[in-house]
């Protein structure tokens, strides 16, 4: 013990810390912010997130454990699959869009993400599309229910269009809701930056 607290005397500039110098300012690369399933939820992975989807720090943390909890059920089938080229596809379709991530984002954190978000709508797809089903009857019903608009030949596609992706989005919330209710979450109760 006392070889290792004389090496440390001896490394230090003139044998000891001066009055003036200060300890060395200290920058976090990363850390943990939520346990999903016995599985570490990363800080760059909520930033990465929020700035690509425009949230808040917290409302991207809970996006970021809801997409974690969707990519592990999805990973699971060969639908999900997600090729190079998608991928790749995605990135550049993302970048065009908003070109600031590619200096504000890493881009195997921006990849890992579109990985991710990929393969969860192919299993959406897969999974929940093939039961939507919207008549001609709710159709017509949902036009008579809005005040005066186009007519109903002219409005038709685009009120389906619309019910299907209300229809689709309650399959998710749903699927979301469940998956959280048999999952085991823990956040760390590190602080999230205030912003991104």
């Amino acid at each position: 013990m006392a070889g290792l607290a004389l090496g440390l005397v001896f490394l230090l500039p003139g044998g000891r810390l001066g009055a003036q110098e200060t300890a060395p300012e200290v920058v976090l690369i990363e850390r943990i912010v939520a346990v999903v399933d016995e599985r570490p939820l990363l800080l760059s992975d909520v930033r990465a997130l929020g700035l690509v989807r425009g949230l808040k720090p917290d409302q991207a943390l809970q996006a970021a454990i809801d997409e974690r909890l969707m990519y592990a059920e999805a990973a699971q089938v060969t639908q999900a699959e997600v090729t190079p080229e998608q991928e790749k596809a995605a990135l550049a379709a993302l970048l065009e869009k908003k070109p600031e991530l590619e200096t504000s984002v890493p881009e195997p954190d921006l990849r890992r993400l579109l990985h991710r978000q990929l393969a969860i709508l192919q299993y959406v797809e897969f999974r929940f599309r093939p039961q939507i089903h919207v008549s001609d009857e709710e159709v017509r019903k949902t036009w008579e229910r809005e005040p005066a608009g186009p007519a109903l030949e002219d409005a038709f596609d685009a009120i389906r269009s619309r019910r299907e992706r209300q229809m689709l989005d309650e399959r998710i919330e749903a699927w979301i809701h469940e998956l959280r209710g048999r999952s085991d979450i823990r956040l760390t109760g590190a602080p999230l930056p205030r912003s991104f």
